[in-house]
C-alpha cells in the first residue's frame, strides 16, 4: 500500500509509546535501517486501527488480509517489499513478546511469499454475495452511501480508490458506462456496464443523502463521494462490512473482495477470459489467469463430490 493510500487514522498514545521503545531497542541493537521498521509498523498499526482490530489480539488470518491488501491494493506491492515488510512486522511481534505485552506470537510458522501469483480466498459464494447486497442494513445516510459504493465494487469489479475517485461526470447514467481514472498511467478507460441495481443505489444516494454529507467544496469540484479528513473511504467501508458480515453470518470479507468475487462468478457464468480481463482492466492476461484457477479448484471438488467414478466402491 503507497504512502497516500495508508490510513489517516492516528495512532493512540499507548500505540505510540510502544512503537517509540521498539525503536529504541532496534538502536541499541545497532540496527540503522530503524527508520525502515517504524513505517512500516506505523503502517500496520494504522491498517489494524483501520479495521478496528486489536494489534495484541492479532491472528493469522489477519496476516494473510494485509499481504492481500499489499499485493493488490492501487498499484500493488512487489512480493520481495511485502516480505521485507512481514519480516519487520514479525520483529516488531518478537519485541512485544520480549516486553511481556502478548504472550505468543500470531507470525509463528509464517513463511515468507513465494514466486508465483496467490490465488485469492475472500470470495464469497454468488449466494452470499446476494444474501450481503439484498439485506444490506440501510439505517443512516452513511449506510446509504456505503451501499451505492459497495453495488459498484462488485458491479463494475472496481478497486475502492476507483470509487472514492469518481466525479458525477465519469458516470453515463444513459448508456450505463463508468468512466475511471487509471493510476498506473493517468488514462482514462472504459468500465462497463454498470449494472441497474447500481445506478438506482447511485442516483437513491445523490437524491436523499450527497447534498448533506459532501462539503461545498466537494459538491462545487463535482466528486460523487466526499473527501475524506479523518479516515479514508476503504476504512469506512471495511468497518460496515464486518458489522454486516458478521450480522449476516459470512466470512469477514474487505472492500477488495468484491473485484475478485466479480471475476471469478463470470468466469463461473460462461464468460470469457479476455472479455473478463477488459473488466479488470488487467493488461496482462496472466494477471486475470489466476481466477480461472479458483474455478478449476471449484470443477475439482464438484467432480470428486458427484461424479459417479469417485462415488464407486470398486
Amino acid at each position: 500500500m503507497k504512502e497516500k493510500q495508508r490510513a489517516t487514522n492516528k495512532l493512540s498514545e499507548k500505540e505510540k509509546n510502544i512503537l517509540e521503545g521498539f525503536i529504541k531497542y532496534l538502536k541499541l541493537r545497532g540496527i540503522t535501517s530503524y527508520d525502515r521498521y517504524e513505517g512500516y509498523v506505523k503502517e500496520f498499526l494504522e491498517y489494524l486501527s483501520c479495521l478496528e482490530i486489536d494489534y495484541k489480539l492479532l491472528r493469522p488470518n489477519d496476516i494473510d488480509d494485509y499481504r492481500t491488501a499489499c499485493l493488490t491494493e492501487q498499484k500493488g506491492c512487489a512480493r520481495g517489499t511485502v516480505n521485507n515488510k512481514l519480516t519487520r512486522i514479525k520483529s516488531f511481534y518478537r519485541y512485544l513478546i520480549k516486553k511481556k505485552i502478548i504472550y505468543a506470537s500470531p507470525f509463528q510458522g509464517y513463511r515468507g511469499l513465494k514466486r508465483g501469483r496467490i490465488i485469492p480466498k475472500n470470495i464469497l459464494s454468488i449466494e452470499d454475495i446476494g444474501k450481503l447486497l439484498d439485506n444490506f442494513s440501510l439505517k443512516t445516510d452513511l449506510d446509504l452511501m456505503i451501499y451505492s459504493m459497495v453495488e459498484l465494487l462488485y458491479g463494475s469489479s472496481l478497486r475502492i480508490s476507483e470509487v472514492s475517485n469518481l466525479k458525477i461526470e465519469d458516470l453515463d447514467f444513459e448508456r450505463e458506462y463508468v468512466y475511471v481514472t487509471n493510476f498506473k498511467n493517468n488514462e482514462e478507460r472504459l468500465r462497463f456496464p454498470v449494472s441497474a441495481v447500481s445506478l438506482k443505489a447511485i442516483k437513491r444516494y445523490m437524491k436523499y443523502v450527497r447534498d448533506k454529507i459532501a462539503s461545498d467544496n466537494d459538491l462545487k469540484e463535482g466528486w460523487l463521494y466526499p473527501r475524506q479528513k479523518h479516515t479514508t473511504h476503504r476504512c469506512l467501508v471495511n468497518r460496515k462490512l464486518k458489522s454486516e458480515c458478521l450480522r449476516l453470518g459470512l466470512k469477514k470479507i474487505s472492500t477488495h473482495s468484491f473485484r475478485h468475487s466479480s471475476a471469478t462468478h463470470m468466469l463461473r457464468k460462461g464468460a470469457g477470459i479476455r472479455e473478463v480481463q477488459a473488466m479488470l482492466g488487467h493488461k496482462r492476461l496472466s494477471s486475470t489467469e489466476i481466477y480461472t484457477r479458483v474455478v478449476k479448484d471449484d470443477l475439482k471438488k464438484v467432480v470428486k463430490t458427484f461424479h459417479p467414478r469417485e462415488l464407486s466402491d470398486d
